[in-house]
């Protein structure tokens, strides 16, 4: 598969471009394109969004088949209305996503994921086959199962260089084909390197950390990641419970909506459940500290720090909270307060 179709939300089922023919492309804001996403939208917006239109009207893309956009936040929704402005020959898809969880949400998102599955099929003049989306969501299920064996691993011992592979892994399935992805999971999942000791067992989660070279800076500082929580980590690879409903569609709304969600979407009925999960995420992975990372203006992910900050104190769970654009460029002023923390945890 070569032709591509770029997304930029984790909300986004890989396993239905790829049955329409497609490879996915996520387009993460990495790149050297200088900063113009200002004349289209404001300055004070989140870097994500603006680094992603940075490489849009500096054409740093592949060639696209086509662009799906997620209506996650307002400013993944100015996105989708700039790109109409910076790339005017792509063809675009724009989902709405609900953002509270029960069985009304999950109607109207299985409702969207089919209309973007018989968009794909259409624009790879394909005719529609959920047979073929089956198979592609039992193959990404397989990759689930093979990114969670690593996280495991890496739960109960550290491993120079497994955070990292494992990073490398997700960035595969998200930017090139799960198949590819599949196999250098399989391949990662018994460690190759020792056991180092002196590391401080951390859980991390936020937005966005997608480049395999911070895990390693992470070592460098002390800091052993037992498991991550982010739209380009764990969160992106889910699992897709099809035992729960014989409409795939569905399977699919359902497994999406209901993972340690984004920042943007509540259970309406459990307010406070994404706090408890990171609290329980940590715990499960044998972390001593968590550190959290937000991109600047995202007020989804600002607003719910205080709340996940109380259930951390609550368990006695040390706590760094950092902000900035999530590139290794803003990794690297983080690197002392990261260190006090590592050394503040001990090992």
């Amino acid at each position: 598969m070569s032709k591509k179709i770029g997304f930029t939300c984790a909300y986004t089922p890989v396993p239905l471009i790829e049955a329409a023919g497609f490879s996915p492309f996520r387009i993460f804001p990495e790149s050297k394109a200088p900063d113009q996403a200002g004349h289209l939208l404001h300055d004070n917006l989140c870097p994500h969004v603006k680094k992603v239109l940075d490489r849009a009207l500096e054409d740093d893309l592949p060639e696209l088949e086509g662009m799906v956009f997620i209506n996650s936040c307002d400013s993944m929704r100015r996105l989708a209305d700039a790109w109409h402005e910076a790339r005017p020959d792509d063809p675009i898809v724009l989902l709405d996503l609900p953002s509270g969880i029960n069985s009304l949400s999950l109607d109207f998102l299985s409702k969207e994921y089919k209309r973007l599955a018989k968009i794909l099929f259409k624009w790879n003049s394909e005719p529609f086959s959920i047979k073929k989306i089956k198979n592609e969501v039992a193959k990404w299920n397989l990759l689930a199962a093979s990114v969670k064996k690593i996280e495991d691993t890496m739960s109960k011992d550290f491993f120079p260089g497994y955070a990292s592979g494992l990073q490398q892994i997700i960035n595969t399935a998200a930017t090139d084909s799960t198949d590819k992805a599949l196999l250098m999971a399989q391949n990662k999942i018994d460690p190759e390197k020792p056991v180092k000791d002196g590391q401080s067992p951390v859980f991390v989660f936020g937005n966005l950390l997608f480049d395999p070279k911070v895990y390693d800076l992470f070592e460098e500082w002390n800091v052993h990641v037992t498991a991550s929580d982010f739209c380009t980590t764990s969160r992106f690879v889910t699992p897709v419970d099809t035992a729960t409903d014989d409409n795939i569609f569905r399977a699919l709304a359902s497994s999406y909506m209901e993972q340690t969600p984004c920042a943007r979407t509540m259970d309406t009925a459990k307010p406070g459940d994404i706090a408890q999960k990171i609290v329980q995420r940590a715990k499960e992975s044998n972390a001593r500290g968590v550190i959290g990372f937000t991109l600047k203006f995202c007020d989804p992910y600002l607003a719910r720090i205080p709340m996940i900050r109380q259930a951390l104190q609550k368990e006695s769970i040390p706590f760094l909270m950092l902000e900035g654009d999530c590139t290794m460029g803003s990794m690297g002023q983080q690197q002392t307060r990261i260190e006090a923390f590592t050394e503040m945890l001990g090992v």
